[in-house]
């Protein structure tokens, strides 16, 4: 199985044979209401998402997609926007490809939101492929065995992001993909390979919704990753490396800092 971002997206490419596969992250549908108690106005953002989906999956001809969690905002309770907008969006995504989402620590009542045709997996992650085994999870939680058993595992609930400054002080922040590797000394026993097993590669997806912020990988860390694999210090970040939408590379995280 081949794994490909999409150049110019915060989406990835998953190819075994003529399936094609989209995996996103990080949706967080129902923000926009939260930024307006804070006194922000923005257009309710699912219009514009599902235009964006749409045109994605059309645009590669995928038959499936696969969210890596986080698809709702809201959390503990899922606010009555929610349960309004998100129900239509998925019947017309169920409509056009098999629909997959691993849940995120943001995906409380999910279940009652899309339809029976939506398949919500555990959030420590499902593993796809034969051969070339390739594991997906959200994040906020270690990984299922199975998935250290893979070639490449990709997560999102990061958000990761570059800021870049001028020399007038002006600064803008822009979602990156990481590409890491595992220390075998911080991950748990139960999570190490057999012996003479590689550890698989790591990927972390933008965030898909414009929204949110993000993790600014070349300041103030750790303190802003989240999860256990970045807290408990089993990414190698020092060594990581960071590439812009248009895959532009930007360098491994220690020169960015």
């Amino acid at each position: 199985m081949k794994a490909v971002p999409i150049c110019g997206t915060p989406a990835l490419m998953l190819k075994q044979g003529e399936e094609k596969t989209i995996v996103i992250s990080d949706l967080h549908l129902g923000i926009e209401h939260e930024l307006a108690e804070k006194g922000i106005s923005l257009p309710g953002q699912i219009p514009a998402l599902k235009a964006r989906l749409i045109s994605l999956i059309e645009w590669k001809g995928a038959s499936r997609l696969i969210i890596l969690g986080d698809v709702k905002h809201n959390v503990p309770e899922t606010t009555w926007h929610e349960w309004r907008e998100l129900p239509g969006l998925f019947e017309k995504l169920a409509r056009l490809v098999k629909v997959d989402i691993v849940r995120g620590n943001h995906d409380g009542d999910l279940e009652g939101m899309v339809p029976r045709e939506v398949t919500i997996h555990d959030p420590h992650g499902i593993v796809l492929g034969k051969r070339k085994k390739v594991g997906l999870m959200h994040g906020h939680t270690w990984p299922a065995p199975e998935l250290v058993d893979t070639e490449l595992i990709i997560a999102g609930h990061n958000h990761p992001a570059i800021e870049f400054r001028d020399e007038l002080g002006g600064r803008s922040i822009e979602p990156v993909w990481l590409r890491a590797e595992l220390n075998p000394k911080k991950l748990p026993k139960k999570l190490l390979p057999p012996s003479g097993r590689r550890l698989p590669k790591l990927i972390v997806v933008p965030a898909f919704s414009e929204l949110v912020g993000g993790a600014v990988l070349n300041r103030d860390l750790p303190k802003e990753l989240i999860g256990p694999l970045f807290r408990s210090g089993a990414v190698k970040l020092d060594e990581a490396e960071a590439y812009l939408l248009d895959g532009t590379f930007l360098g491994k995280i220690k020169t960015l800092r």
